[in-house]
């Protein structure tokens, strides 16, 4: 069985990238569904889609960030 958190979690990191706001959601998503995983011992499955969508998460709040930090000393 395929954890339903995880698929979420990636789609939310791929929509981070573009749009920074919802890098946060996608970390917490992730979060939760890796924990789910490796607790479940073996039932559950998506550990890389769920570790993907954290990654993607961090990377785009990290570009989200370092826009408004660039766009505020433009200003």
């Amino acid at each position: 069985m395929r954890d339903r958190g995880a698929t979420l979690a990636l789609v939310l990191g791929s929509l981070s990238l573009p749009f920074g706001l919802l890098a946060p959601f996608a970390i917490w998503s992730g979060s939760r569904s890796l924990r789910r995983i490796r607790s479940s011992g073996g039932q559950v499955t998506g550990t890389w889609s769920a570790a993907l969508g954290v990654a993607a998460g961090i990377v785009g709040g990290a570009f989200g960030l370092g826009g408004v930090v660039f766009w505020l000393f433009l200003s």
